[in-house]
């Protein structure tokens, strides 16, 4: 490889990495190296049905080494250990159904974010201290349809997506991973008590440990934040030291939050509260200044970015856990036939005309792998699988297995963003800005 050649590709990837939007709906722009709610669910379920094709093959008395089944898998490798006499065509076939569950569940799962009902709804995201709100959403949502075989499916898929996204918020936006803690929050969503939670006048956070970032914008940041140059912090110990070593939940504070009455929520003037934080949130320049915000690997949309990493592997095993325990209450053979594992005739026929009319996903990543028998779970892995799919999006490249990351197919209002949703999402309409590189062109929107 020549100089010019590396430095093309040099000059690619950091314009993907800096300019770039990260294509999922939950942590936008430059945070393309962050762990999304849809990845999530894709994770914890790959884990979750590992474990199905493990119990029903010993069930079955099957011959089979159960440490392949623990390995690094996708979807379709798991159907190929499953049915190791499938071809390759036959294993996608007979996969597709499930993987078509999986993305509505993972669009329903995203638009927690984006619905006027919930997008800013504290009890949706664990947000402003709403513990007991969000726990009873959970526990709600998980009674109403999940739990009942025979109410209508697609519904009780969507409500799947609606309580795996406030599931999953906890870890991120609540101080559970700063308490040091080690193992998930096992009571959320089956318990009415999940933990001890801050008094409403007790103070949770102090300025200390915050440093105020400014920087330039670019063009797209300009017109999404309409403030430049852009303030931020970056937080450490910013939590009060006696709330985390006495294991006393708290959790930010947002700016244009209302409860389910649509009245506001205000971050507190007269007690130290935290906020959420983000280059989007007003409250993060309310003394207490900063947040606590674990959504991103980017001080830009998260003040505790370095904690990023360990909130999305607590969210990942609290979300296995609920696909397991929800096998277990249904049963095998509802769970199979919740998530089409063995497709019908009439779902199978379905599957072939989407296979050959090329129709994409909207987030399932087919590439996507996660293994079983570790929880080292290879971030970078699925990082670089992402920028490949962003290239070919970018650059109108050939590839039927990428998702195409654009929801306005479901008539979602592109003009109306919050805090926790993308800044920017790549799709095919409102073009802000195009490059050129060589012959080929891409282009930024907003949604």
């Amino acid at each position: 490889m020549n100089i010019f050649s590396c430095l093309c590709i040099c000059v690619l990837f950091s314009a993907i990495a800096s300019f770039i939007p990260h294509p999922a709906v939950r942590f936008g722009g430059q945070a393309g190296n962050s762990i999304t709610h849809t990845d999530i669910v894709q994770f914890g379920f790959i884990r979750s049905l590992a474990q199905f094709f493990i119990d029903t093959k010993t069930q079955e008395k099957a011959t089979f080494n159960i440490e392949d089944f623990k390995r690094d898998h996708t979807i379709d490798d798991l159907y190929q250990l499953a049915h190791p006499d499938w071809t390759k065509d036959k294993v996608n076939l007979y996969s597709y159904p499930l993987k078509s569950i999986i993305d509505k569940i993972q669009v329903r799962n995203a638009l927690v974010d984006l619905n006027p009902s919930t997008k800013n709804l504290p009890s949706a995201h664990f947000d402003s201290e709403s513990f007991n709100e969000s726990n009873h959403r959970i526990m709600r949502l998980r009674k109403k349809d999940t739990n009942n075989p025979n109410k209508d499916l697609d519904e009780a898929r969507g409500r799947i997506g609606d309580l795996l996204h406030t599931l999953q918020d906890f870890y991120s936006h609540s101080n559970w991973v700063e308490m040091g803690k080690t193992e998930i929050n096992s009571h959320i969503g089956i318990q009415e008590n999940i933990g001890r939670i801050a008094d409403i006048n007790q103070a949770t956070c102090s300025s200390v440990g915050c440093k105020k970032v400014q920087s330039n914008c670019n063009i797209i940041q300009k017109l999404v934040i309409k403030a430049c140059p852009m303030s931020y912090y970056e937080c450490k110990d910013n939590i009060l030291d006696e709330i985390n070593k006495q294991g006393i939940l708290t959790s930010g504070y947002m700016s244009d939050q209302l409860n389910s009455k649509g009245e506001p929520i205000v971050k507190p003037n007269n007690v130290q509260k935290c906020s959420h934080g983000s280059v989007m949130d007003k409250t993060a320049h309310q003394i207490p200044i900063g947040g606590i915000n674990k959504d991103a690997m980017t001080s830009m949309f998260s003040p505790h970015y370095y904690l990023h990493t360990q909130a999305v592997k607590f969210a990942i095993e609290a979300t296995e856990r609920f696909f397991n325990d929800l096998r277990k209450d249904l049963g095998d053979r509802n769970f199979d036939r919740l998530f089409a594992i063995n497709p019908t005739e009439e779902q199978i026929k379905k599957a072939t005309i989407a296979i050959e009319n090329r129709e994409k996903f909207h987030f399932f990543t087919s590439i996507l792998s996660i293994g079983l028998s570790t929880r080292d779970i290879n971030f970078d892995k699925a990082i670089k699988q992402r920028i490949q799919e962003i290239i070919s999006i970018l650059f109108n490249i050939k590839d039927d297995t990428a998702p195409t990351y654009d929801l306005s197919d479901i008539g979602i209002d592109k003009s109306n963003v919050n805090i926790h949703a993308a800044p920017l999402l790549i799709d095919n309409s409102k073009t802000i800005k195009t490059r050129r590189i060589g012959q080929r062109r891409y282009k930024w929107t907003m949604i």
